[in-house]
């Protein structure tokens, strides 16, 4: 019995530096995927994705948005991003990200890591109003040629309560009472007109 309690503590005793070196070598690629998240949010933010590019796995990449879709390069995800910006599509001026991972990226193989989070994502709309939606994302890493890159994204939300999504139909909502407004009061006008015509 005491022979196997002195073997477990050996074992602990030379396991222990071991662990201690693995998680020092690992803290270079948790400083550079820490950078990596950070030209991530800059790209989103400024709607310059082109800040992504030498970032992205080469001939890897996927987004898999909180609406269901899927985006095998970064020009199609650009177009998207740009489309639902459209301030007469959906009301909204602009979308600033948040990421916050939580916590150090798991490594499941020597090139590949792993990394969730959350993101408090502030939606700003053309009326002023601001909403904020909570959301999930998954990040899936590849080392190339000795550098981190971005190779999935995939985004989640709850959809069972998404302020975002309440907002965008408060937005539409509103252009369609302002535009029916408009409307009679652009055919009030005509019916004035036509008859002072037909008056005179």
């Amino acid at each position: 019995m005491r022979k196997i309690l002195l073997l477990v503590i050996s074992m602990f005793v030379w396991l222990t530096p071991i662990a201690s070196w693995a998680e020092e070598a690992h803290q270079a690629d948790h400083d550079a995927l820490k950078g990596l998240l950070k030209i991530t949010q800059q790209a989103f933010n400024t709607k310059n994705f082109d800040l992504m590019k030498q970032h992205i796995a080469q001939d890897n990449f996927t987004v898999v948005t909180i609406d269901g879709n899927k985006f095998e390069s970064l020009d199609a995800f650009r177009a998207y991003w740009n489309d639902i910006l459209k301030k007469n599509k959906t009301g909204l001026e602009r979308i600033e990200v948040n990421p916050v991972a939580d916590g150090s990226a798991e490594f499941l193989a020597e090139n590949v890591g792993i990394c969730h989070g959350t993101s408090n994502d502030k939606y700003y709309f053309t009326s002023g109003a601001i909403r904020t939606m909570p959301e999930r994302w998954t990040a899936v890493l590849l080392r190339e040629g000795g550098d981190w890159k971005v190779s999935r994204i995939i985004f989640s939300a709850n959809v069972l309560d998404n302020p975002v999504l309440s907002g965008t139909k408060e937005a539409m909502q509103n252009f369609i009472i302002w535009a029916a407004v408009a409307g009679l009061i652009i055919g009030a006008l005509g019916m004035w007109l036509f008859r002072c015509k037909k008056a005179a």
